[in-house]
């Protein structure tokens, strides 16, 4: 995967983070700490939710989301 393809996924992972945070991923978000601006650009840029792209995109690229086997089968009641 080359610097372009990786830049893109992360778009949509982040994306994904902002979404699931309850953001409107691409609408644009000031957040200002004492008057000073931190972040003034599109939720998805945020940093939490880009490094939690690159989270998951780490999980994802190692095959990391199988589901462990100690997990309970949810069919057997």
């Amino acid at each position: 995967m080359n610097d372009i393809q990786h830049a893109q996924v992360i778009e949509t992972l982040a994306s994904l983070a902002a979404g699931i945070a309850g953001r409107y991923p691409d609408q644009n978000h000031m957040i200002k700490l004492r008057g000073l601006v931190a972040f003034d650009d599109v939720a998805w840029r945020y940093p939490d939710f880009l490094a939690r792209a690159e989270a998951a995109f780490v999980l994802l690229d190692q095959g990391e989301l199988a589901c462990p086997r100690s997990l309970p089968d949810p069919r057997i009641a």
